[in-house]
């Protein structure tokens, strides 16, 4: 029996072809997996620094949470208890590494309970992707993520001083 070599030289090309395509999918793969990882643990180095920075300034009993916002400057929002049981939000300056940490008590602030039950009565929403904390000129705000009935994403923000509407943003959904 003899074999064709035309169709010999079309399997290799096919099997090298393959052979090829499912190399680059493996690469491409391992490369995500690899750049998730570098960033993930950059966040949490940053995260370590300013846990280490707010536990040297004050005298926290615990530290709940960290977490990050946006505004006209870069913070890291940090949730904790000092160590006479006052609940308090710490904002630490990622833009400005030399300014200082600006630390409310939840008491003085409006609860983020209050702040909803008056966002849900104002607001005609689909879902909220995200609650946070953020800050703008030194005072508090609560910053409200949600999808509105409109489909668009939209930024809410209240003031925890007062509880007031301070301002918002809705981004249109260009993808109809």
């Amino acid at each position: 029996m003899r074999i064709n070599p035309s169709q010999s030289v079309s399997l290799n090309r096919v099997k090298i072809s393959l052979t090829l395509i499912i190399l680059i999918i493996i690469s491409l793969v391992i490369y995500s997996v690899y750049l998730y990882i570098n960033i993930s643990n950059g966040k949490k180095a940053d995260f370590t620094k300013t846990e280490e920075r707010v536990n040297q300034e004050l005298e926290l009993s615990t530290i709940d949470q960290i977490s990050r916002y946006h505004g006209t400057n870069y913070f890291h929002v940090v949730e904790g208890q000092m160590k006479d049981r006052t609940d308090v939000v710490i904002f630490v300056n990622q833009t400005d590494q030399d300014a200082d940490l600006i630390v409310f008590s939840k008491d003085d602030l409006v609860s983020e309970d209050q702040i909803i039950e008056k966002w849900t009565q104002q607001t005609s929403y689909q879902e909220i992707y995200q609650i946070q904390y953020g800050i703008r000129n030194e005072i508090p705000l609560m910053e409200v993520v949600y999808l509105d009935q409109s489909k668009r994403l939209s930024y809410d923000y209240y003031r925890l001083d007062n509880g007031e509407y301070d301002s918002g943003i809705s981004f249109a959904n260009k993808s109809k």
